[in-house]
This record gives C-alpha cells, structure tokens and sequence, in this order.
C-alpha cells in the first residue's frame, strides 16, 4: 500500500477536467485508489465522489493506492490533479 499526500496547486482547485483525467488513469490501473480530503473520501474511479471532495487550491489531498502498479499510479493522480499533463 502507498499513501501519498499533496498540495493541490491547480488555482481553478480540483475541477471536472483534471479530475477526469485522474479517474481515466485509475480506471487503467490494476491498482485500488481513494482520495481523502476534509473527512471525506472518494473512489478514484468515480468522477461524480471525487469532485464531491470540493478541494481548493492549496488544500492537501491523500492518495491512497494498494495493488499492482501504486508507486506509479499515486504519481499520476497528483500530476493529473495539478493540471500537469499525463
């Protein structure tokens, strides 16, 4: 298991299309993904939990992932939800 937290540096915070792209690489991965922010927390492969988290731009984010491919999926996720391409 990786568990990884980040500063979400995106000014527009976590919105529809970064967060599409970090459920588009989940659903690819063999790995299980959650996001936690603020008490809450989201299936990575659900786009409707994951903008529900309503994270702003320097909130911090914990990824967690468990199984084949984490290390490189937790790195994704963070690039995907900074508006760094992938």
């Amino acid at each position: 298991m990786v568990r990884r937290t980040f500063v979400l540096k995106d000014p527009e915070g976590l919105h529809a299309r970064n967060s599409a792209k970090a459920v588009m690489a989940c659903r690819d991965s063999k790995a299980s993904v959650t996001l936690e922010y603020g008490g809450e927390t989201a299936d990575g492969g659900n786009i409707l939990e994951v903008m529900s988290l309503r994270a702003r731009y320097g909130d911090e984010i914990r990824i967690t992932a468990e199984g084949e491919g984490e290390q490189e999926i937790t790195e994704e996720i963070e690039k995907a939800l900074n508006g760094i391409m992938i």
